[in-house]
């Protein structure tokens, strides 16, 4: 049971490591937002209402999905949230970033589905809401813990998909995974301007990306994956699957994939910026299993804007996506097409 299983630590204070990796001039012109100074975040607590809702009783467990874990050498699908905690809030925040990734060892494929935030989706228990509330209505009225497992929940609902394990992490995370394996390089598609990025002390400042093959450290990597102005969510949540493989190819380059003890390291490093129910020793298993993996042949899903309608009641934003689109992403996300 999903729950039990989270790794019982409370949110650490953000650290930025400096990366080993030395970095190309920044063009000229405008440069990404480098951040402010961290400052601690408490532990999340199942007791701050959402906004604008009065604290309700903690809701039964619900449990949609089977309960069966795959077997070592199985497929595995694996659901990826990132929540927008910024470093002096004290409330349990949404997940904005929601990505799968299916691993098949024996096939060595990798693929992953990425959902737009603004999905609208029965969540169990709860009725509808955008997709991106789930984690965050799990923690407020099912305590702490329940938030993963009642996402996993809403995505089986939606997709008829079994979510097999959880990973949650937050803006603190995400800098320090990229900046503990020294930076990666993204392929930055297009020139991206924006002039009222959201910073972290919740004022606004000017980004600006060149396209072509970008060094970027967690802070960088972090704003790539965030920005959304010059274009749509649709496009960002494909920014943040160019991030995912980058990622990945830092660490081939590095030979984590090849090296278990570089792996166990890295995993323990990362321990206090990350939650999930994965045990460490499959983690380590799944890593070592995939450690011949071609990166670039990593297959990218996503949802398209024909491929939704916008807009219930007064929630403008809302997206209702097409059965027929989302069954047939699912097929390709499965290597069934």
């Amino acid at each position: 049971m999903l729950p039990s299983a989270i790794i019982p630590t409370p949110w650490p204070t953000i650290q930025v490591l400096p990366s080993p990796v030395a970095a190309p001039p920044m063009p000229a012109g405008p440069q990404p937002f480098m951040g402010t100074p961290q400052r601690p975040v408490p532990a999340m607590t199942e007791t701050v209402p959402l906004a604008g809702q009065p604290l309700l009783p903690s809701a039964p467990f619900i449990d949609v999905q089977p309960a069966a874990t795959p077997a070592p050498g199985q497929p595995v699908t694996i659901l990826l949230l990132g929540h927008d905690q910024r470093p002096d809030e004290y409330t349990v925040t949404r997940t904005d970033a929601i990505m799968l990734v299916r691993i098949d060892p024996k096939s060595q494929r990798v693929a992953t589905l990425s959902l737009p935030r603004d999905l609208w989706v029965d969540i169990p228990g709860y009725g509808y809401n955008r997709i991106n509330t789930a984690y965050q209505t799990g923690e407020v009225y099912g305590g702490r813990g329940y938030g993963l497992h009642l996402a996993a929940q809403t995505v089986y609902q939606l997709l008829g998909l079994r979510i097999d394990y959880v990973f949650l992490i937050g803006f603190d995370g995400f800098t320090n995974l990229i900046d503990q394996i020294g930076g990666i390089t993204v392929n930055v598609e297009k020139e991206l301007y924006d002039t009222e990025f959201p910073t972290m002390d919740y004022g606004y400042t000017t980004v600006h990306f060149l396209p072509g093959p970008q060094y970027m450290d967690g802070t960088t990597a972090l704003i790539y994956s965030r920005i959304r102005h010059p274009d749509s969510d649709f496009e960002r949540i494909q920014r943040q699957q160019a991030v995912i493989i980058g990622i990945a190819a830092r660490l081939r380059e590095r030979g984590d994939l090849e090296n278990l003890l570089a792996a166990d390291q890295l995993t323990s490093a990362l321990r206090d910026f990350v939650r999930t129910d994965m045990p460490k020793d499959r983690i380590l298993d799944m890593v070592w299993a995939m450690r011949n993996l071609d990166v670039t042949s990593i297959q990218r899903f996503v949802l398209t804007p024909d491929s939704v309608v916008a807009g219930v009641g007064n929630d403008t934003f809302a997206l209702v996506p097409s059965p027929a689109a989302l069954n047939r992403l699912v097929q390709q996300f499965l290597g069934n097409e």
